[in-house]
């Protein structure tokens, strides 16, 4: 089985910078592999409050998610400086995937590339409602483009 090549920075169009917590190691003395997708995490909420005007908590539209994963590339260890890549990859009705890269030290490859899908639901009902329009212009803007 052939496995593609660890993605690099410039298959991303926004970055975000982490700060790594002593907590994040495990017994190896590496960031435990759970703690990656809290970065994730932690990268598509930066950028979706930089659009200005989204406030989950006070909106009718939330996001679960439905999909995820992770390829752990490189280790990654306390004392990194961190910045993870994101890219849209798909921006459905109601769906997003992201991809995202997690950059340690400043290199150009990948220590850890993965992929979470969100859905926007209406919490009255708890079912997939399409994005707002806004938002929906501020993902575009890291779309991922087809060659």
């Amino acid at each position: 089985m052939t496995h593609p090549p660890p993605t690099t920075r410039a298959d991303y169009a926004w970055f975000n910078a982490i700060s790594l917590r002593w907590n994040d190691l495990d017994m190896f003395g590496h960031v435990n592999n759970a703690e990656f997708y809290g970065y994730f995490d932690t990268a598509v909420v930066s950028f979706l409050l930089s659009a200005g005007d989204f406030t989950p908590q006070q909106s009718g539209v939330g996001m679960v998610v439905a999909e995820s994963g992770c390829r752990y590339l490189a280790e990654v260890n306390f004392g990194s400086g961190i910045e993870v890549g994101l890219r849209v990859a798909h921006l459905g009705t109601s769906s997003i995937r992201y991809e995202l890269g997690v950059f340690a030290n400043g290199s150009d490859t990948a220590s850890a590339d993965g992929h979470f899908v969100h859905v926007f639901i209406d919490r009255a009902v708890m079912r997939p409602t399409p994005i707002p329009d806004r938002l929906r212009s501020h993902l575009a803007s890291i779309a991922q483009r087809s060659s």
